[in-house]
């Protein structure tokens, strides 16, 4: 590349502006300061001296100009930090000065930037009312539509029309993946006729591929892809990556869904991302920690999202470098992050993302919580299985480290003492049901003294989790022993409970406040009674959610419904 170029291109740029655009500056005298984006600090030390166009972090030695800036942080080359300084600030690139030779696929992007513009003036037209009114509904603002140049695809011929006019032949438009030739008629089809569209962007902010989703009631796939093209493979696209890798969070957090992402970035989480329908790959792997150290993968908190983690975890365990891993943060079962965002629940994703399990724990706690370990030929076979796993890892160094983690969490099985298997606590990984059972089974054990106002519901109770079988079956036995005959020796019997309570079970006044020991009893009484009418009422309400669920069809009417239904659902299962 021409050097004077490079250089009037650092000169028509300051790089406080630059350098601004990405972190917080504050001016201290003749140089800005800030908190170094490429080391954690609490103090700055990050210097930027614009006379000089340089910047220097006395604290991890980091500099240079503003091209080696946006290299570092946006995790780019040189040419690419030179294309993304240009492009941002209107500068046009000379074409001698292009270290690349004519691109062969330029002519298929143009077709993807004038579909993407077409599609997002179409959702602007009143005769397309309907995905705006569906946009509203959830709640999507103006400013994160056109943030993530969300467009709509009429069912007409008008795209291609327009793309024929432009010079472009057949060939290139079905080789897009937006057409396909018919099988009836000797015509092109928009594949995402009907659709609202999500555009699908690279990280040198290219359109590369769209999502479409169906508003009206069809028997075709809610969602679609681009399929598998010359410009777009799926397993080295993040949705919403053009933009969290600019994001000032520097935190990635991968949810499941375009409407996930968007709501996201809405609600201020400016890391998120989405696979596009595929399990994470090994390029996104890397794409993410471009970005930073320890990606988060949000998900939601019941037995499916433990699964669908577990299929992940084979992926990235083969990966994982020294300082290089990902987090699992869970939701409250059922409620995904679009929704939370809709119902304003916003600190509930925020304690999820701070509460993030690092992957060592959730290798081992989703191992006890989805397979079987009762007895020491399932915890044999079920060690033996993660070991396998930690195998995978390519590393010599973090290999050995994860078995010898393996190994130190297996003696710690060795240590229990009662017929309740200490398990590290999955943090809203359990189903709610679950975390309920355990919450009226810790109230009655620190409130023994209540339980005989409440024996007659607690008898009926049938329990999912194991542990509160066991302890269930204890409480029922010292009272059925000693409560008419010495309820003294009742109340001592299931005071020496709390033991367990405390080792195994101790956070969970965490989550209800009303089981702690220090509560009064008549507070302890109303909140476990409150909690059993919600424990006994979910499963109807689960019902009527499924066939909600099932039966949707876009409209106001039926939107609404769903979310009042789903609403109650959360609300239910918030802690």
């Amino acid at each position: 590349m021409n050097k004077d170029f490079v250089e009037y291109l650092k000169s028509r740029i300051s790089i406080v502006d630059i350098i601004s655009a990405r972190i917080r500056l504050h001016k201290v005298g003749n140089v800005w300061k800030a908190l170094c984006p490429f080391h954690k600090e609490k103090t700055g030390s990050f210097h930027v001296d614009e006379a000089k166009g340089l910047y220097h972090c006395f604290g991890c030695d980091a500099g240079g100009d503003s091209i080696k800036f946006v290299m570092n942080y946006e995790k780019v080359s040189f040419w690419e930090a030179i294309e993304i300084i240009a492009n941002q600030y209107g500068i046009e690139i000379p074409k001698n000065d292009s270290a690349q030779k004519e691109d062969p696929l330029a002519r298929l992007f143009e077709i993807m930037n004038y579909s993407k513009n077409y599609f997002a003036e179409s959702l602007n037209s009143k005769s397309n009312s309907t995905a705006r009114d569906y946009l509203n509904l959830r709640k999507i603002s103006e400013e994160q539509i056109e943030k993530f140049q969300l467009g709509f695809a009429p069912a007409n011929s008008d795209l291609y029309n327009l793309l024929k006019k432009k010079g472009f032949s057949n060939d290139e438009l079905v080789r897009t993946g937006i057409f396909i030739k018919s099988d009836y008629k000797n015509e092109f089809i928009n594949r995402y006729r009907g659709r609202l569209i999500f555009p699908i962007v690279d990280s040198r902010d290219k359109c590369v591929g769209f999502g479409g989703r169906i508003l009206e009631k069809s028997e075709k796939a809610k969602y679609i892809n681009s399929p598998e093209t010359e410009i777009y493979r799926k397993s080295q696209q993040l949705y919403g990556y053009n933009l969290a890798r600019k994001g000032k969070s520097r935190q990635i957090i991968i949810s499941e869904g375009y409407l996930d992402v968007i709501s996201l970035h809405q609600a201020g989480f400016d890391g998120a991302v989405a696979p596009l329908g595929t399990a994470i790959s090994a390029a996104q792997i890397g794409m993410c920690w471009r970005v930073c150290d320890n990606p988060v993968i949000a998900l939601d908190g019941d037995s499916a999202g433990v699964k669908a983690s577990y299929r992940w975890i084979d992926r990235i365990l083969t990966c994982l470098e020294p300082g290089k891993s990902f987090k699992f943060a869970t939701l409250p079962q059922g409620a995904d992050p679009d929704l939370l965002v809709y119902n304003n629940q916003i600190s509930t994703i925020t304690e999820a993302i701070n509460n993030a399990i690092p992957l060592s724990q959730w290798l081992w706690d989703g191992g006890f919580s989805l397979f079987p370990s009762e007895t020491p030929e399932q915890k044999a076979e079920l060690i033996e299985m993660l070991i396998r796993k930690a195998e995978s890892i390519k590393n010599i160094s973090v290999r050995n480290f994860y078995i010898q983690d393996i190994k130190n969490r297996q003696r710690s099985l060795y240590k229990s003492k009662t017929r309740v298997t200490k398990k590290e606590n999955l943090r809203s990984a359990t189903s709610a049901k679950e975390k309920i059972e355990k919450i009226l089974v810790v109230t009655l054990i620190n409130h023994p003294y209540i339980i005989d106002r409440v024996a007659e519901d607690f008898i009926k109770l049938e329990f999912e989790n194991t542990e509160m079988k066991v302890l269930k079956d204890k409480i029922l036995k010292n009272y059925a022993d000693f409560a008419e005959e010495s309820p003294e020796k009742f109340v001592e019997s299931v005071i020496r409970l709390q033991d367990i309570v405390d080792e195994n079970f101790g956070d969970i006044a965490m989550h209800a406040n009303f089981a702690d020991k220090n509560v009064a009893d008549d507070i302890a009484f109303a909140g476990w009674s409150e909690l059993l009418k919600r424990h006994l009422s979910e499963p109807l309400l689960d019902r009527d959610l499924q066939k909600a669920s099932s039966n949707f069809v876009f409209s106001e009417d039926s939107w609404q419904k769903l979310k009042a239904l789903k609403s109650e659902v959360l609300n239910r299962r918030k802690r």
